[in-house]
């Protein structure tokens, strides 16, 4: 196996080839990917490759390939659909024109790569759903793992709630703003003594003025998020915006915590034994949700000795990884 990536951290047993990408883009077409073409053009004129699989990011290096070995990209998410989303919950509209423009871009960038592939990989069905509507005709669905602590931590009965993730990041900002100023007031009402922490990384200005609510903390750039859910009773999903799957469930449920969240939040995921009654769009709905499990911090304690089993058994990395191999082995094999 031979990985072509940014220069990091090398697997054992992988013969890795770095390279530089300018810029911290999150799309592909925001960047200049000539360095990574380059250095693939080095790697295929001194080795044959039977096939390869392309993450996002990386997807325009195999346009305009037609004698390259087959490959699969895996695109993760559906930017157009993240796009799109975006302009129906950002304000003003200068910004939800950008979105829009965003979203007919990705549009075309995704059948670009439908003929560049032999497949292409998301990590939920809703994404699945806007790729195969755009044109995509071998589309398959290879949710995200997540890494299973050996430990969780202790069930709490403090009436905490968390929501975690990038809070630079549009569908994040928008949900913990939701959470604080939807979500949380229901809850308090029922239970004063209430609190919500938000956490992650980079904070903006919108984010940050949370913290002036009445039991809500803000926590910026936290060194470990398990730490943060130790002090968790019951995290927090409430997403409107974003695609593709959400890695701060997962992680939740790792570590024996319940999540009470979105449809939206749902997207990619199965749901354990006893969490359906915790997915609902509605604010109303889902501080009932939550002020119910911090009054039975015991039932919200199974809840999450259920969650950790369901991830151990559907979500570890290296299942995730043989569907991919599966996917990987069929785009090679002649049709």
């Amino acid at each position: 196996m031979t990985l072509l990536a940014p220069f990091g951290p090398v697997p054992d047993g992988v013969d890795a080839v770095g390279v530089v990408l300018p810029g911290a883009a999150t799309v592909p077409w925001h960047y200049d990917c000539r360095p990574l073409r380059v250095r693939l053009d080095e790697m295929l004129t001194r080795r044959r490759f039977d096939r390869a699989l392309v993450f996002a990011g990386a997807e325009a290096v195999w346009f305009g390939r037609p004698s390259s070995p087959p490959a699969v990209v895996d695109l993760i998410d559906c930017n157009a659909l993240e796009f799109w989303r975006a302009a129906r919950t950002t304000t003003g509209t200068r910004a939800r024109l950008y979105w829009l423009r965003q979203a007919l871009v990705s549009v075309a960038y995704a059948r670009r790569c439908f003929r560049a592939f032999a497949a292409t990989v998301c990590v939920g069905e809703t994404d699945a759903s806007w790729l195969r509507r755009m044109g995509g005709r071998n589309v398959h669905v290879v949710p995200n793992g997540v890494t299973l602590p050996e430990e969780a931590p202790a069930p709490t009965a403090d009436p905490v709630l968390s929501f975690t993730g990038s809070l630079d990041f549009h569908p994040n900002v928008d949900a913990a703003i939701f959470a604080a100023r939807a979500v949380f007031p229901r809850v308090r009402s029922a239970l004063p003594e209430a609190r919500l922490l938000i956490a992650g990384r980079r904070p903006v200005r919108a984010v940050l003025d949370l913290a002036a609510l009445d039991r809500v903390e803000v926590a910026a750039d936290v060194a470990d998020m398990a730490d943060v859910l130790a002090r968790t009773c019951v995290a927090l999903a409430p997403m409107r915006a974003g695609s593709g799957i959400k890695n701060k469930v997962l992680e939740a449920w790792a570590n024996a915590r319940p999540v009470v969240m979105s449809r939206i939040a749902a997207n990619g995921l199965s749901l354990p034994e006893g969490h359906a009654g915790l997915v609902n769009d509605a604010a109303e709905a889902q501080a009932s949700a939550a002020v119910a499990l911090l009054r039975d911090p015991a039932r919200a304690a199974t809840l999450g000795v259920a969650a950790r089993a369901h991830v151990a058994a559907a979500f570890s990395w290296g299942k995730q990884a043989a569907a991919l191999g599966r996917i990987l082995k069929d785009a090679g094999t002649p049709r």
